[in-house]
């Protein structure tokens, strides 16, 4: 009975609310880039103040991780493409569970045939999973339709909803345990503006996505909320408390 008592405790130690209200600091984040087509790995440059990042090269997909495992959050933020060149994706990744399974939100400038397929102009969200990563093929992430990897759960296309060039854009992310919404806005006119009950995916890591286009700027993020979710691989009490351990201090080495 004392140990089920211990369990619960941590348990609800572990998974405690977040709240952030400055722009938050990308130092600690990690960039992640697929080998599936011949391009270049993604390069993410850093600001100086740690609060935007800029994806230079055209790449296969790409991100850029926050490392934080989580579910009931609101994140906000503006993307802009800061080049005349290319025409491809931007957007985000969450519910990041691992490089094999993650919801995608990306947004095409100009529709293109490609590997065999069509990526449509405008929005899209896609649900990636795979057995590894090994699985997945390019077709996975251009294909509007989804491929043997990916399923498009919502999509908004047409000749008027590309992004534009040196433009920035906002967005709105609510994301929880029983589905999710977003929001893309220019100024004060709402572009789109959906919700998806899928929860194949009830918690996991944000992140930054480009697929082949350079120069894409990500900037002025902010999160809301979050509860983090523990990685425990059995339920012992000493690897709880470790785990919790170790999630307290990397919550508090990003504080700082």
């Amino acid at each position: 009975m004392f140990r089920i008592v211990v369990l619960a405790s941590l348990l609800c130690f572990l998974m405690f609310p977040l709240a952030f209200a400055d722009t938050l600091d990308l130092s600690g984040w990690s960039e992640y880039t697929y080998d599936l087509g011949g391009q270049d790995p993604g390069n993410w440059v850093l600001a100086s103040d740690n609060k935007s990042v800029t994806q230079t090269v055209n790449a296969d997909p790409s991100m850029y991780l926050n490392n934080v495992n989580q579910t009931s959050y609101q994140m906000d933020g503006s993307w802009k493409v800061n080049t005349t060149s290319d025409d491809d994706f931007m957007g985000f990744v969450f519910g990041y569970q691992d490089d094999s399974h993650f919801y995608i939100m990306d947004w095409k400038q100009g529709a293109q045939g490609y590997v065999g397929g069509i990526a449509s102009e405008g929005f899209s969200i896609k649900k990636i999973s795979a057995d590894s990563a090994a699985d997945l093929t390019l077709k996975d992430f251009w294909y509007s339709s989804g491929d043997t990897n990916s399923t498009t759960l919502a999509s908004s296309y047409g000749s008027d909803k590309g992004w534009a060039d040196n433009t920035s854009y906002d967005f709105h992310l609510d994301f929880a345990q029983d589905g999710f919404s977003i929001k893309v806005l220019l100024g004060g006119t709402t572009l789109w503006d959906v919700a998806v009950s899928d929860n194949t995916y009830q918690f996991g890591q944000f992140g930054f996505y480009n697929f082949s286009q350079s120069t894409v700027q990500y900037s002025g993020f902010k999160q809301t909320g979050g509860v983090i979710i523990p990685t425990v691989p059995e339920p012992a009490t000493f690897i709880l408390l470790g785990s919790g351990l170790a999630g307290l201090a990397f919550y508090r080495r990003k504080r700082k």
